[in-house]
C-alpha cells in the first residue's frame, strides 16, 4: 500500500473515530509499527492529528465526528458489552452513567423491571431510561456540548457533588494500565472525576481500539477500576496489567 493511501485511510479513520491505534493501523496496513508511526509523525507535522500513547486523536477532538455518528461504529461489540456490564447491577441501587455510546448502549440494555435510582449528564442516556417505569432519573444540567452528547461545567460538578453511587458507569476515551483512564475533553474530565469520587465503585465497558491507549486528560488511575468488561478477544497481557492493579475482569 502507498503511502498516500495509507494516510487518507488514516484521516478517514480518524474523522469517523477521532482516534487510531498504531498497532491496529499496522495490521490493517500489512505494515511494519515504525511505518505506521512514521505516518503519524507526517501526518502529525501537517497538524492533521495529534500524536498520543499507542497511537493519534483527532487535531481537534471529535469536531470531525458527532456522538450520532461514532454511535455507528462497533454497534454489536456495544450491544455484547453492555448486556456484560448489566449484569453487574442489583435492584435498588444508585448509579453515575456518564456519557459516551457504550454507556448509552448500556442504559438500553438495563431491564424494565430494575427499580434504580440513576444520575447522568448524557441526553443520550437519559433518552434511553425515559421509558423505565422504575427508574428514578436524575438529569445533571449545565453547559451542553453537542458533540460530546453531555452537560458539563460548574452546575453539572455542582449537582455531582449533592449525590453519591454505588456504582459509576465510567465511558473510557482512552484506558491505559499505566496511565489509567483518560478523556479529550478538560470540562468532561472534571465531570468524570467528580462522579468517580462519589462513587463507590467504577465499571468500565470498553471496545478493544481503547485498550492499551491514552486521551490527554487523566481521570482516574488504573487501580480505581473495580470491574473491566472486555470484548472476548482483548489481549490478555493488557488485561492482566488491570487485575493486578484490583479490576475484575468480566467478558462479553
Amino acid at each position: 500500500m502507498l503511502t498516500d493511501q495509507r494516510h487518507q485511510l488514516i484521516r478517514d479513520r480518524l474523522a469517523a473515530e477521532g482516534r487510531v491505534l498504531a498497532g491496529e493501523l499496522a495490521s490493517r496496513f500489512g505494515v511494519s509499527e515504525d511505518t505506521v508511526r512514521r505516518d503519524l509523525r507526517e501526518l502529525a507535522k501537517a497538524g492533521e492529528c495529534r500524536r498520543v500513547y499507542g497511537g493519534a486523536i483527532a487535531s481537534a477532538p471529535f469536531a470531525a465526528a458527532t456522538i450520532g455518528q461514532r454511535g455507528g461504529h462497533a454497534v454489536e461489540e456495544k450491544a455484547r458489552l453492555a448486556r456484560a456490564a448489566v449484569a453487574l447491577i442489583s435492584a435498588g441501587q444508585s448509579l453515575f452513567i456518564d456519557g459516551g455510546t457504550t454507556n448509552e448502549a448500556v442504559a438500553r440494555a438495563i431491564p424494565l423491571d430494575l427499580d434504580l435510582t440513576i444520575a447522568t449528564n448524557s441526553l443520550g442516556v437519559a433518552s434511553a431510561l425515559s421509558d423505565h417505569p422504575l427508574v428514578e432519573l436524575i438529569v445533571l444540567g449545565g453547559r451542553f456540548v453537542r458533540d460530546l452528547g453531555t452537560c458539563v461545567g460548574a452546575d453539572t460538578l455542582a449537582a455531582v457533588a449533592q449525590l453519591g453511587a454505588d456504582l459509576f458507569f465510567l465511558g473510557s476515551c482512552g484506558l491505559d494500565a499505566s496511565r489509567g483512564v483518560t478523556a479529550f475533553d478538560s470540562a468532561e474530565a472534571e465531570v468524570k472525576r467528580a462522579m468517580a469520587r462519589n462513587s463507590a465503585g467504577v465499571v468500565i465497558a470498553v471496545t478493544n481500539d481503547k485498550l492499551a491507549t491514552a486521551a490527554p486528560y487523566r481521570v482516574a488511575a488504573a487501580g480505581r477500576i473495580s470491574h473491566l468488561v472486555v470484548e472476548k478477544t482483548a489481549p490478555a497481557a493488557v488485561l492482566a496489567d488491570f487485575e493486578r492493579q484490583g479490576a475484575k475482569i468480566h467478558f462479553a
